[in-house]
């Protein structure tokens, strides 16, 4: 099993992901809420780029009968006319949630889903569910690429935080993997900040821009490792399920 990593959205090419398996991660915050929300009775998630496409289906699925909400953000923001925000405490209300359909964008984290469009299997992965989405990775028995979102194209310490915790878990677990270059570095650095990852984030840009936003709580519920078992999985017509 060879395992590379991708920085960003904009960094994730087709053919960095071709006929591999991928693990999407933006763990502050779209798949952590990913993750949440099926975990409380969402039955399906739609990522979409824009704004504009996520209006337009939930007009069609809303002509056809079918109970929907919107979600997502824009720098951080609730993005205006949408359902919800990209708080995973937003979603874990089971009985209004139960059996809907979440059209769902964001700044990096539906973006990176969609750039990982050429993979053989596409999971959704956050802090929350690394070790159970390594299980499925190591059963698929392919080459693997951990995709960071990160933000505005550029690298973010907690996406790389989780890649190389799960790098290092599919490493220990396989005991033969071939990391890159990138992934050996994450790894390392997963490896000094293990034992307090607040520490490592302290002086990062997103962790900070959270904080004045207050989400302090947001933070902490997406810092927790392998507290679920939740998969999410991109099928056939692009939609998340799990």
């Amino acid at each position: 099993m060879q395992i590379d990593i991708t920085l960003s959205a904009a960094d994730t090419t087709p053919d960095r992901v071709a006929h591999r398996s991928v693990a999407v991660i933006d763990v502050f915050r779209a798949t952590s809420v990913m993750v949440t929300a099926l975990e409380h009775g969402i039955r399906k998630i739609i990522p979409v780029t824009t704004v504009e496409e996520a209006e337009a289906l939930r007009a069609s699925y809303l002509s056809q009968g079918e109970r929907v909400i919107t979600g997502g953000e824009r720098n951080a923001v609730k993005i205006a006319g949408f359902d919800r925000d990209n708080s995973p405490y937003s979603y874990m209300d089971d009985r209004a949630l139960e059996g809907k359909t979440f059209i769902m964008s964001t700044t990096n984290g539906t973006r990176a889903v969609n750039a990982s469009r050429t993979a053989a299997a596409i999971y959704i992965a956050a802090m929350l569910n690394y070790r159970a989405v390594c299980s499925r990775i190591i059963e698929d028995n392919r080459d693997v690429t951990l995709v960071c979102s990160g933000r505005e194209n550029r690298f973010t310490l907690e996406d790389a935080l989780c890649a190389g915790m799960m790098a290092d878990e599919l490493l220990q677990r396989t005991g033969n993997a071939e990391l890159s270059d990138i992934a050996w570095s994450l790894r390392d650095l997963y490896l000094l900040y293990r034992n307090d990852m607040k520490r490592g984030l302290s002086r990062s840009r997103h962790y900070n821009d959270l904080l004045r936003l207050g989400f302090a709580g947001d933070i902490d519920y997406c810092l927790q490792c392998g507290v679920t078992d939740k998969v999410p999985v991109v099928d056939e017509r692009f939609q998340i399920t799990g």
